[in-house]
C-alpha cells in the first residue's frame, strides 16, 4: 500500500502556480486525446505526472522498502542479481532516454526494467547525496521546477544525464567487487543445455522416457509456450502454447508421467483456470474455467493433482481428483499466512511448501498427507533461512532430501536439506543466481542460471560447499550511511483504531456525486473552418459516471447563421453512453482530409457489454440507436450527400477476438479478430438494412516481431440501389495529418488507399488485404528528455476490393498496394504521438 500511496502523494503535490492553473482550469485536468489542448492543461495542473516511469517507480519502491522496515527491493537480492548479471555479461546499461525507448522492451522483464533501473538510481542518489536532497528532488514546492529534469539540475547542480553516467560507472565498479568476492571461492561449473536463453520459465519436469526437459518459457520475439528440450542436444520442440502467461513463472505446471499428461494453469493474469495437455500430441483440454489455483503438483501415488488457491484474502490447499473437473478444499490457512512452491514426496506421504506471513518471514514446512486427508492441517517447520526467502524446494528422487534456493548469502544459491537431520548444505556458488533445481540423480541436478537475457538450463554436479562469500548490498550501504530510514517504518495496522478516526458507511450514489473536474478553452474544426470554444468535464470521484460538454462557435460570414454555433455532449454511466450534438465539430478536422464534423443535430444511445474477458480472448456486444436531423451528408461518409434530411439508424455489433503478442511487441502479432455488424437506417418509413462481416487472421513469423496478416471484410446491403444510404463507400488512407485514432486506418473496412475518400461504392462488396508488419527499429537515443522518438516500424500491404457482385449494377474490381512507416514520438515522457508516412497506388481492372 505504501508503494501506491507514494504515487498518490507524488502526483498530488502542487506548487502555488500549479494551484493557480487548477483554479483557472476547473481542477486537475485529465488528458483526453480527442482534445489535444487538454494534454497541455494537464501538464500545467499536474506537471510531475509527466515524468518517466522509472522516476515514479523508483521513489515508490524506495519508500515502500523503508516504510516496510527494510523489506523490499532496495534490500533485495534479485535487484542486485540483475545488475550483477549485466556487468558479468558485459551487457549494455541503458541511459535515461534509452531505458524508455528500448530498455523496457528488449528482454524478458520488459516494463519491470523501469522499476529496476529507477530503484537503483534513486538508491544511488540517496547513498551519494543524502536523503534531504532526494526529498528535494521528488518534492513539488513553490520554489521547485516544473519538469523533473530541470528540478534535478536545480537540486544536484548537474544534468541528470551526467549523474546517470556517473551511476553506471559506479554500478560497474560495485558489481565487479561483488563478483570478485564471489570468486574468492570456486564458482560452480555449469553445463549449458540450450544454445540460447529461455527468458522466464516455469517449474521444470524430467520426462525420463526421452531424456527430455519439460518447461514453459516466455521470451521476446516468441509466443509463450510449453517446450520439450533434449538434454543431450539442446534442441527444443514446442508442445503447446501458453495463451495468457505470467511474467516470471509463465504458468503453473504439473506432470503425470504415468499418463504422460501435463496440467497447466490458464488465465495466469486473471482468475486462473485449469487445462490438461497431452504430451505426445500437444492437444489441450479445458478442465475448469476458474480455479484461482496455482503452484500445481501431481501426486503420483494418489493420482491426484494438488494446488494452492488464493480466494477472498485466504490461502487454501485444494485437491483435484480424476477426471480433474472439480476440486475440493482440504485446508484453509489463517488470515495473513500464505503457502507456495508445493511439492509431494515420491511415495506420496509428505507435502513440502514454503510458508510466508505478513512480517516477511518464510519457513520451509512439511505436511503429512494422512493428516491432510483427515482435514487436519499440521505444519512442521523443516527449516528457516533467517529473514531470507526459501524458493522452489522439491524432493529428491529417493525422497530423502529437499533441494531449493535461497538468497541467504545475497546470491540465489542451491541448498540441500536432509529430512532426517534437517541440516542445510549449500551446494552451489553462483556468480549471478541459480533457480528451480531439479535433482536428476544422487550426484547431479538440473537448474537454471540467470543471465541478463533470462534463464538458461544446465546441469551441474551436487557438491557440498564449505564456504561461500556474501555480497554487499546497495540498500545496506544506504542504511549504514543514513540510519534514519529505520524511523520511516510504519506501525502495524493493529495500532489503528478505526472507531477513533470516524470511519462511516453510506450508500454511494454516482449521479449525485457528479462534480466539475475540468473547464478549459478548446479549438475545433468545422468543415474547413476554425472554431473556438470551451469544454466542461464532470465526473464522480469513483469514475462511474461522467459528463463532457463542448461549446464552440465558427464566426465566418460564408457559413449559414444556424451553423455558427456548435454543441456536443456525452454522458457515460457504466456500460451506457448517451450523446447529443448540434453542428458537431471536431479538433482533428483542422488536420484533414478525413472530417468528422457534420451539419445538423443528432442524439444517440449505446449499450456495451463485455461477456468474456479472459486475456487474450474477448467477447463483447454493442447496441446503438441514433437519430439525425438537418443532414447535409451521410453520418459515416463525409463526401456523400444524404437523400434525406432526417434519418434514424441502429446497429448491433458483435466482437470476438483472441489476439496475442510476444514480449516487447508493439501491437498484436497473432490470432484472430472477428466483427459482425447488423445495421439499419430508417428514412421516410423505409428501412435500409446492411450486414457486414470482418475477420482478421494473423501469424507471427520466425523473424522477431514480424507478423503476417490476412484481413477480410464483406458487406451486403438490402436497400434500393437509387438511395445513397443503401451503398457502402470506400477510399483514402483514413488518417489525418494529426490524429488520435489508430495509426493504421487503412485497415478500416471503409478505407482504400490510392482512391479518394468515398470515391468507390457498391451495394455489396468483398475486400481482402494482405499485410506484412516488419520488425520495429528502436532508438536508444534519438531526441531529448522532453521530446524523443521510441521506434519506427514499416508495414507493407496489398488489397483487393470487389463490388456489386451478383446484382444489377456493374461489377467493379479494384486493387491497391502501399507502404506505411510510423515513427512514435513521446513528449514530456507520457504524451505519445505518431508521425506516419504512407504511399499507395490504386488500380481499376
Amino acid at each position: 500500500m505504501s508503494h501506491e500511496l507514494t504515487h498518490q502523494v507524488m502526483c498530488d503535490q502542487s506548487s502555488k502556480r500549479d494551484r493557480l492553473y487548477q483554479s483557472l482550469l476547473g481542477g486537475k485536468v485529465i488528458p483526453d486525446n480527442t482534445d489535444p489542448l487538454s494534454l497541455i492543461y494537464s501538464y500545467l495542473t499536474t506537471p510531475r505526472w509527466y515524468s518517466p516511469r522509472w522516476y515514479h517507480e523508483g521513489i515508490a519502491v524506495f519508500m515502500e522498502t523503508w516504510m516496510s522496515g527494510g523489506l523490499g527491493r532496495v534490500m533485495g537480492g534479485y535487484d542486485e542479481m540483475v545488475f550483477r548479471a549485466l556487468v558479468k555479461d558485459s551487457a549494455y546499461l541503458y541511459h535515461v532516454i534509452g531505458l524508455e525507448t528500448e530498455g523496457t522492451t528488449i528482454d524478458f522483464q520488459v516494463g519491470v526494467n523501469s522499476y529496476l533501473y529507477g530503484t537503483r538510481f534513486v538508491s544511488y542518489l540517496a547513498l551519494k547525496y543524502g536523503l534531504n536532497k532526494l526529498q528535494d528532488f521528488f518534492s513539488r514546492t513553490d520554489s521547485s521546477r516544473r519538469f523533473y529534469a530541470a528540478q534535478f539540475r536545480q537540486v544536484y547542480g548537474k544534468s541528470i544525464e551526467e549523474e546517470w553516467d556517473d551511476w553506471i560507472i559506479w554500478e560497474r565498479e560495485f558489481q565487479e567487487k561483488n563478483l570478485s568476492r564471489i570468486r574468492e571461492y570456486p564458482v560452480s561449473t555449469f553445463r549449458q543445455v540450450t544454445p540460447s536463453t529461455l527468458g522466464s520459465v516455469s517449474r521444470p519436469y524430467l520426462d525420463s522416457l526421452g531424456n527430455q526437459l519439460i518447461v514453459a518459457a516466455n521470451y521476446p520475439g516468441k509466443m509463450a509456450h510449453i517446450a520439450s528440450i533434449d538434454l543431450q542436444t539442446g534442441k527444443s520442440k514446442k508442445i503447446a502454447p501458453v495463451i495468457s502467461p505470467a511474467l516470471y513463472y509463465v504458468t503453473s505446471l504439473a506432470f503425470d508421467p504415468a499418463t504422460r499428461t501435463l496440467f497447466a494453469s490458464t488465465h495466469n493474469q486473471d482468475w486462473r483456470g485449469l487445462q490438461s495437455i497431452d504430451l505426445e500430441t500437444g492437444k489441450t483440454k479445458e478442465l475448469i474455467q476458474i480455479t484461482r489455483c496455482g503452484h500445481l503438483v501431481f501426486d503420483q501415488a494418489g493420482k491426484c493433482l494438488w494446488g494452492v488457491q488464493n480466494l477472498a484474502g485466504r490461502t487454501s490447499l485444494v485437491r483435484f481428483k480424476p477426471p480433474y473437473k472439480d476440486y475440493q478444499v482440504m485446508a484453509t490457512l489463517p488470515y495473513g499466512q500464505d503457502l507456495f512452491d508445493l511439492d509431494i514426496s515420491p511415495d506420496g506421504s509428505l507435502i513440502s511448501a514454503t510458508l510466508g506471513d505478513v512480517t516477511g518471514r518464510q519457513q520451509l514446512v512439511l505436511i503429512r498427507m494422512d493428516d491432510l486427508l483427515k482435514s487436519k492441517l499440521s505444519l512442521d517447520t523443516m527449516y528457516e533461512f533467517e529473514e531470507n526467502p526459501a524458493s522452489h524446494f522439491v524432493f529428491s528422487p529417493d525422497g530423502k532430501h529437499l533441494y531449493g534456493t535461497s538468497y541467504y548469502t545475497g546470491v540465489s544459491n542451491i541448498f540441500r536439506i536432509s529430512l532426517e537431520t534437517r541440516q542445510a548444505d549449500i551446494i552451489s556458488n553462483a556468480e549471478t543466481g541459480f533457480f528451480r533445481p531439479l535433482p536428476l540423480s544422487a550426484d547431479s541436478l538440473l537448474c537454471f542460471n540467470y543471465t541478463h537475457e533470462g534463464m538458461v538450463p544446465g546441469i551441474m554436479a551436487i557438491e557440498v560447499r564449505e564456504d561461500v562469500n556474501a555480497i554487499e548490498f546497495l540498500g545496506q550501504q544506504v542504511y549504514e550511511r543514513h540510519p534514519q530510514v529505520e524511523e520511516w517504518a510504519l506501525p502495524p495496522p493493529s495500532t489503528v483504531n478505526l472507531d477513533s478516526i470516524g470511519v462511516t458507511e453510506k450508500t454511494y450514489h454516482p449521479m449525485r456525486e457528479l462534480r466539475l473536474s475540468g473547464a478549459y478553452p478548446i479549438i475545433q474544426g468545422y468543415k474547413q473552418y476554425l472554431a473556438v470554444g470551451y469544454r466542461l468535464n464532470f465526473m464522480d470521484p469513483m469514475g462511474i459516471n461522467s459528463l463532457n460538454i463542448k461549446l464552440s462557435v465558427t464566426p465566418y460570414a460564408d457559413l449559414p447563421t444556424k451553423q455558427v454555433p456548435h454543441l456536443s455532449a456525452e454522458y457515460r454511466f457504466w456500460g451506457w453512453t448517451f450523446t447529443g450534438s448540434y453542428n458537431y465539430a471536431d479538433f482533428f478536422d483542422l488536420f484533414g482530409p478525413t472530417r468528422f464534423s457534420r451539419a445538423g443535430y443528432s442524439f444517440s444511445g449505446k449499450y456495451h457489454k463485455v461477456f468474456r474477458n479472459f486475456a487474450p480472448g474477448k467477447t463483447e456486444l454493442s447496441v446503438r440507436l441514433a437519430m439525425y436531423g438537418d443532414l447535409e451528408t451521410l453520418p459515416d461518409y463525409q463526401n456523400v450527400a444524404s437523400d434525406f434530411r432526417n434519418l434514424y439508424t441502429g446497429y448491433v455489433h458483435f466482437h470476438r477476438s483472441r489476439l496475442r503478442r510476444s514480449l516487447g511487441a508493439i501491437e498484436p502479432e497473432q490470432g484472430y479478430n472477428w466483427n459482425v455488424y447488423a445495421i439499419t437506417s430508417l428514412a421516410e418509413k423505409t428501412f435500409y438494412p446492411q450486414l457486414i462481416h470482418n475477420l482478421d487472421l494473423g501469424l507471427l513469423l520466425p523473424i522477431r516481431h514480424t507478423s503476417l496478416w490476412l484481413r477480410t471484410s464483406a458487406g451486403q446491403s438490402f436497400g434500393p440501389p437509387d438511395k445513397t444510404n443503401s451503398h457502402f463507400y470506400f477510399g483514402g488512407f483514413g488518417n489525418n495529418y494529426l490524429d488520435y485514432r489508430d495509426i493504421r486506418q487503412y485497415r478500416d473496412m471503409a478505407s482504400f488507399p490510392g482512391a479518394e475518400i468515398n470515391e468507390l461504392q457498391g451495394l455489396n462488396y468483398a475486400k481482402l488485404c494482405g499485410e506484412l508488419n516488419l520488425p520495429p527499429v528502436r532508438f536508444r537515443k534519438l531526441g531529448f528528455k522532453g521530446l524523443y522518438a521510441t521506434h519506427a516500424q514499416a508495414t507493407l500491404f496489398g488489397m483487393g476490393l470487389f463490388t456489386n457482385m451478383a446484382n444489377q449494377l456493374p461489377q467493379k474490381t479494384y486493387y491497391s498496394s502501399g507502404l506505411q512507416i510510423n515513427l512514435e514520438i513521446v513528449l514530456f515522457s507520457l504524451m505519445k504521438s505518431t508521425f506516419s508516412f504512407g504511399f499507395s497506388r490504386a488500380y481499376n481492372l
